[in-house]
């Protein structure tokens, strides 16, 4: 679902907008409802929304500020204005800010249901020309061909699963539909899959699917595709292979987030012995290996809990991937060794792993696959670290918004995204859980006290220059605000207090 924030300074309208509408039937979901624009500014930072719905004339930080302040940003947010002021002022600044809509009060829950759907189509264009470089679409195949495994294998709970992965994908608000294949004989199969890659990349580039074959049929699971919905359907409904022995069948089935899709198709998947992962000519088989997986679980958990020492567990890990000859399995059992470690241990590195992942995918051999992975061992499965006050993401994370204040684009959906490469959500709660502030809090709880060691040896006619170290770029006037809303004084007053 696309999330939406809504921004005005009379409380009516905005909790009427929230409630008159049926937003969950539009695919949106309202993240926050601010009174005004300093207040969304926090917000969209800690909730970053795809879509923004503002008015335009309001205290401290206008609709208009809002927005101009939020185009220094990476966040790429789809902004419509809602406004009781016709002047074509306005309307000319909105424009050049690239706003697309301009509605003036009073206006009706049709226009702005209206306008909520044209932007949609935006963010989905947004969203599918911003898909993942090669390596970490390769990484999320890996996560997800892992997820599917452990819940199989492990007999794992997807609320589990959850838990486990979550630091790496989303598992709540990303949308998948699931298509069957029935009667698919395997000896069409390469065809099939070779078919649904032409069209994948010429009519859905970027959008991110799995293949998982058993029994004569085909799941293919995708992130909802938008408004290609139908295209993809009628594709499936064209699929024919001279030889079939009886016609193809579909159906379909639509999740509004992974956990709901994992719940459905795990017990399904669980009373068969054999299953292929597909992925591009590679066919990754996985039997009745329950033995293999169960025992590295079981290593790791006396690791864990002091049963054996580190040089066991290396040694154990090492003798097991060497009883296995098959690579695909021997790729698919080292990659869930490394996810199984974060299971117990949460000192986790996304950016490593899918480095790794990438280099071991190219591996010819179970002999080169091996070497790779002993050589990376410390790295990938290190010592027990003694306790610290934050994990390490939120340590680099903090470290790097530290060294980095004086950027006014700083916000945890691109550090999440671009910086430490691990799932926005699960970075936003565990950066609550563990320093006790939302991210835009502390943010701006930081840029405060940096700029009051600034203002020690400046003069009140240089308060620009220090709004520009802080982060705040060329608007004094937002620093000001921002400055007081945290001090109680204007940098000014604060200067002159301190003589």
């Amino acid at each position: 679902m696309l999330r939406l924030i809504i921004v005005d300074d009379e409380k009516i309208i905005r909790e009427s907008i929230r409630s008159l509408i049926d937003w969950e039937s539009l695919g949106i979901e309202v993240v926050g409802v601010c009174k005004n624009g300093l207040e969304a500014y926090d917000a969209i930072l800690d909730s970053y929304p795809d879509i923004v719905l503002t008015d335009i004339k309001m205290p401290g930080l206008s609709g208009l500020e809002l927005i101009e302040k939020l185009n220094d940003t990476r966040e790429n947010i789809q902004f419509i204005i809602l406004s009781g002021y016709s002047e074509f002022e306005y309307a000319k600044q909105a424009m050049r800010f690239g706003i697309r809509h301009y509605l003036l009060k009073p206006c009706n829950e049709n226009q702005i249901i209206e306008a909520i759907e044209d932007v949609k189509k935006a963010c989905y264009l947004k969203q599918q020309a911003d898909q993942e470089p090669e390596q970490n679409v390769r990484f999320e195949k890996s996560v997800f061909r892992n997820i599917l495994t452990d819940g199989l294998t492990n007999a794992a709970e997807p609320a589990l699963l959850c838990d486990n992965y979550q630091c790496y994908l989303d598992f709540t608000h990303t949308a998948y539909d699931l298509h069957y294949v029935y009667f698919l004989m395997e000896n069409n199969l390469q065809e099939c899959c070779g078919q649904l890659q032409d069209f994948m990349e010429e009519i859905l580039p970027g959008t991110m699917y799995h293949l998982v074959y058993v029994k004569n049929t085909l799941l293919i699971i995708i992130k909802q595709p938008g408004g290609k919905a139908g295209a993809f359907s009628d594709f499936l409904d064209s699929l024919h292979f001279p030889g079939q022995e009886v016609s193809l069948s579909l159906e379909k089935e639509s999740f509004d987030s992974l956990i709901n899709l994992l719940e459905r198709i795990l017990p399904r998947l669980s009373r068969f012995d054999r299953l292929l992962f597909l992925d591009g000519d590679n066919r990754i088989p996985v039997y009745n290996y329950s033995g293999c997986l169960t025992s590295v679980r079981l290593l790791l958990q006396d690791y864990y809990s002091m049963q054996i020492s580190y040089s066991q567990l290396k040694e154990e890990i090492m003798n097991l991937l060497h009883t296995v000859e098959d690579k695909d399995f021997l790729n698919l059992l080292i990659t869930n060794i490394i996810f199984q470690r974060g299971h117990f241990d949460s000192d986790v590195s996304a950016v490593a792993d899918a480095e790794f992942f990438q280099s071991i995918g190219a591996a010819r051999s179970t002999e080169e696959a091996l070497l790779a992975f002993q050589e990376n061992f410390g790295r990938l499965l290190p010592p027990k670290s003694q306790s610290v006050t934050y994990k390490p993401f939120i340590e680099k994370l903090l470290t790097y918004t530290k060294e980095h204040l004086s950027e006014s684009s700083l916000s945890l959906k691109w550090l999440a995204n671009h910086y430490l490469f691990m799932n926005v959500d699960y970075v936003s709660k565990q950066f609550y859980k563990q320093t006790g502030e939302k991210f835009s809090a502390w943010l701006n709880r930081q840029r405060i006290e940096k700029a009051k060691e600034l203002l020690l040896n400046c003069d009140t006619e240089k308060i620009y220059t220090v709004a520009e170290a802080v982060g705040c770029g060329n608007n004094p006037q937002y620093f000001s605000q921002l400055f007081k809303k945290y001090t109680g004084m204007s940098p000014t007053e604060y200067i002159r207090k301190l003589g």
